[in-house]
């Protein structure tokens, strides 16, 4: 004997199964999204990450907004002991290593007209510090 179902029990038990099935979706979701925002951090406390505490770049020479009429001049500063730093103009980059005591300097040739020069520091961590100075190298005195 064989019993067919009626259009409308079909209907609703495929509604049922539709219902079912959004209300596992919807509290799925809500568990997953609603519980985590608890646990997350806001931006609005501030950032995220905090500038390295160990790492430091004092760049000392040449003076920010300098006007030269030599062709070269010395970069100096202090970092951290025994670190390397990245001197670099549009034209060259250098790499020098500090002192013991945390001391740099070198000397480096100017292009005619604007130079840029930027000094770069990195800590084993991949952290860095930079610092920028402009310099106007001009041929002629004024």
């Amino acid at each position: 004997m064989s019993r067919r179902l009626s259009i409308k029990t079909f209907i609703l038990s495929q509604l049922l199964i539709l219902l079912l099935g959004l209300i596992f979706i919807f509290g799925l979701n809500y568990y997953l999204n609603v519980n985590g925002l608890e646990k997350s951090y806001s931006l609005s406390k501030g950032p995220v990450t905090s500038p390295p505490k160990s790492l430091r770049l004092d760049l000392e020479q040449p003076d920010r907004d300098m006007l030269s009429f030599d062709s070269s001049i010395i970069v100096s500063g202090k970092t951290a002991p025994s670190t390397e730093v990245l001197i670099s103009t549009l034209s060259q980059d250098l790499v020098i290593k500090s002192s013991p005591d945390g001391n740099f300097s070198t000397v480096i040739k100017l292009d005619q007209g604007l130079n840029i020069i930027t000094a770069v520091v990195f800590d084993i961590t991949g952290d860095s510090r930079s610092d920028e100075r402009t310099v106007f190298y001009s041929k002629e005195k004024l």
